[in-house]
């Protein structure tokens, strides 16, 4: 009954955790109150289960066997009565440069006296491109260790 409010609550604290990548302190923050209101949302289940014929059974084999139940569970277990939870930043930075390359070419035909009998020229050197600057990407992952 009160799960779905729960389920909409982490949906609510997931979407500020993707917003908040590029900062890690209110990534945390929110990571922390989803994992909170995603355990709450397994609390009702079972609590809702139980009233139901064979509900245990069936929260049992579907919810606590499942390793990412699990995993969630542990993780909000440690950062509730351990320590707050830390995980890993992974940053990958791409960056993008042009380089251009321009030469000219001077060819000068002389005689076997040394008389200029032919010149050319490429001309001067056409100038750069005006191409605007690409900015820099950074993308921010967070892991746990496990």
């Amino acid at each position: 009954m009160h799960e779905r409010k729960k389920f909409r609550e982490a949906e609510y604290f997931y979407s500020k955790m993707i917003e908040e990548q590029g900062h890690r302190e209110n990534f945390t923050y929110n990571l922390s109150a989803f994992l909170s209101s995603a355990r709450s949302v397994l609390q009702y289940a079972l609590n809702e289960a139980k009233t139901k014929p064979r509900g245990q059974q069936w929260y049992d084999n579907r919810i606590s066997t499942s390793p990412v139940s699990k995993f969630f569970e542990d993780k909000r277990d440690i950062n509730i009565h351990i320590e707050p939870i830390q995980p890993l930043a992974h940053y990958k930075l791409e960056l993008t440069d042009t380089t251009h390359i321009s030469d000219s070419v001077s060819i000068t035909v002389t005689d076997k006296d040394g008389n200029i009998k032919q010149r050319y020229s490429s001309g001067e050197p056409k100038p750069m491109p005006n191409e605007s600057e690409t900015p820099a990407v950074m993308e921010i992952k967070y892991k746990f260790n496990d």
